[in-house]
């Protein structure tokens, strides 16, 4: 679990939200404690507080999660009712419990641990895969939280992180248990069969009057047309606008020069940075290099290696401290900077080789520029022709005369069924849209509903022109049918009635060649069947009523396709041999380790919650919230 955790957590939000989820899972223990006070603080863990603002961004992120799911704005009131306060409160207890078992331990991180952590997140590299500081500053801004904040909640994620691989160290699954699960997972059995079919069961009475209408009235559903609408929709999407818009040389030439910096290949350099703790430190190594000591010496004292201060290639902005990167990038070749006061405290910077800045040309980009302009003019549009559809759709303007004003040609579906079909069956010419058929088929006549947000960034709109509600046939018209269907049944319940019989009579003991001769029947093998295999043959109901026979024994089930039955004997049953299969058995002993080790960690967290003690200030929350 904690693996997955360290992969999946190494982008900034990731470490957020998915940092925590060892305490998704928690128990939630906060119910029967909330109380309500006036502070800055929605709760309290021991030591630890919980601040209203940290409440209040994450509960604003999963309202936007949940939007973007939805695929239409979720209000905080309308996450409420989606329990999404208490997702959130619970995450952030449940982290507040282990920093305060963290800072009782006395477990720390050293400043250049937290440094590389970040300069090795993948979520905050550029377009060279490595550390960009424009990237950086971009995710700050968009999770509403400054650099120091972010520098200070990744030093507490690793020291979770610690505690947490303290916690399940050791986690182990014993090996018969991960035999015994793999083996039924992954049994194999053969089965001898023969297939009754409906000829052989007699012929029944032809129903009487009375039950036909019967079978009628009580499987009407067998004689109904399809529920069928029409709507209209209006879709505006990005792509279709693109091709109409042409971007001018001017405006070209001017978005060159504000977007050099994407083009331009900037001045790099490979550097030494090496990080101390103490300034004293910091200034008696600059002096060693100056004067020509080793860089294996100066280092010796930080415990740090070559490979832990070398960095290549580096952008300005991948230098995570501004007045570092600018005493860097004023070094010439082999210079060695003062001790410089970084983010994580005092360093040094040695220059080792510098690449000049390469400048683009608009010729050697206007394709790509131009595609991209076109595609932004097409999204502001697109948001443009949105608001105009909205305001006529707010006052009451048909949906039809909205397409005219805007231009756009409306699509008329007619008489279409919820699976997309017309009522003969026949496939309909209906959009590709996601969500079209399910809101057609869910919202009533004169019922206006928000817009649609489409995958290519689009919108649509859909009124509901027309239902025909589903209908039973006439007896007179489909009297054949239920007749039909009446001795379909007849003989399906007498052809159990024999299953039956014969799997009484094999359990008993008479041979299956015997029962398959009196009708002609010569005994088939089936190939090894998995509990999870299926065909036109076996059925999966007649697949799990094989697998819940012993071996040598009998039993019937459906075939896979038709009216027939399957009568099976089990032929032999095929445990898998682990030794044969060590790289699945692996597998599957990981994924029971990982789910025991989220039992450890579930527990660890509900210990902590109840040793440390928890309120919540309802108070503020519902505040926040606007309850």
């Amino acid at each position: 679990m904690l693996d997955t955790l360290r992969k999946n957590a190494s982008g900034w939000v990731g470490m957020i939200f998915i940092g925590l989820i060892a305490l998704s899972f928690a128990v939630w223990g906060v119910a029967d404690i909330f109380r309500g006070y006036s502070s800055d603080v929605v709760a309290e863990v021991g030591p630890e507080e919980v601040p209203a603002n940290r409440f209040r961004i994450e509960y604003q992120q999963q309202l936007e999660e949940l939007s973007d799911r939805l695929g239409r704005p979720v209000g905080p009131v309308e996450g409420r009712e989606y329990g999404l306060d208490r997702q959130v409160i619970a995450r952030l207890v449940g982290m507040a419990a282990l920093n305060a078992q963290v800072e009782d331990m006395g477990l720390a991180v050293a400043d250049e641990t937290v440094a590389k952590d970040i300069y090795e997140d993948p979520s905050f590299h550029g377009p060279f895969n490595r550390f960009d500081q424009q990237t950086f500053d971009l995710i700050l801004a968009q999770n509403r939280i400054d650099e120091q904040t972010m520098i200070n909640d990744r030093r507490e994620f690793l020291e979770r992180d610690q505690l947490l691989s303290a916690a399940i160290s050791g986690t182990h699954v014993p090996d018969a248990l991960t035999e015994l699960i793999y083996g039924y997972r992954n049994e194999k059995r053969l089965a001898e069969y023969i297939i009754l079919t409906p000829d052989m069961a007699s012929d029944p009475e032809p129903p009487t009057e009375e039950e036909i209408e019967e079978l009628h009235e009580k499987a009407a559903a067998n004689f109904s047309t399809p529920e069928t609408r029409s709507f209209d929709v209006l879709v505006i999407r990005p792509d279709t606008i693109t091709a109409s818009i042409e971007i001018g040389e001017e405006a070209l030439a001017e978005a060159f020069e504000e977007r050099r910096d994407q083009y331009d290949e900037p001045e790099t350099r490979t550097l030494y940075q090496i990080p101390f703790a103490e300034m004293e430190a910091a200034e008696k190594a600059a002096s060693n290099l100056r004067q020509g000591d080793t860089l294996e010496n100066v280092l010796a004292p930080t415990g740090l290696s070559e490979e832990d201060v070398l960095r290549e290639n580096l952008t300005r902005g991948d230098l995570l401290s501004k007045d570092v990167a600018d005493a860097a990038f004023a070094l010439k070749e082999g210079e060695v900077s003062e001790p410089l006061d970084g983010a994580l405290g005092p360093v040094v910077i040695k220059v080792l080789s510098i690449t000049p800045a390469k400048p683009a040309k608009l010729a050697d980009v206007r394709e790509e520029l131009t595609k991209q302009l076109a595609s932004e003019q097409a999204v502001q549009d697109v948001f443009d022709i949105y608001n105009r559809v909205e305001d006529e759709r707010a006052a009451g303007v048909p949906l039809a005369d909205i397409a005219a004003q805007v231009g756009i040609p409306l699509e008329r579906v007619e008489s279409v069924t919820r699976d997309g079909l017309k009522a003969n069956g026949e496939p309909a010419d209906v959009p590709d849209l996601v969500k079209l058929l399910e809101t057609a088929f869910t919202m009533e006549e004169g019922e206006e509903v928000d817009a649609i947000e489409t995958e290519d960034d689009g919108y649509y709109w859909i009124d509901l022109t027309g239902v025909n509600a589903p209908a039973v046939k006439p007896l007179e018209e489909v009297r054949e049918q239920v007749v039909d269907l009446w001795m379909r049944e007849k003989r399906r319940g007498e052809l159990v009635e024999l299953a039956e019989s014969l799997s009484a009579r094999g359990n008993g003991g008479e041979p299956f060649e015997v029962i398959a001769g009196e009708f002609d029947r010569a005994v088939l093998t089936s190939p090894p069947l998995s509990r999870r295999s299926s065909n036109e043959t076996f059925s999966r109901f007649a697949v799990a009523n094989l697998f819940g026979t012993p071996e040598g024994k009998f039993t019937f089930g459906s075939v896979g396709y038709g009216d027939s039955l399957l009568l099976m004997k089990v032929k032999d049953v095929r445990t898998p041999a682990v030794a044969d299969n060590k790289e699945a058995v692996a597998s599957l002993e990981e994924t029971l380790r990982e789910t025991t080790q989220d039992d450890v960690v579930g527990t660890l967290v509900a210990s902590l919650q109840e040793k440390y003690g928890i309120s919540v200030n309802q108070t503020l929350i519902n505040r926040i919230i606007g309850n």
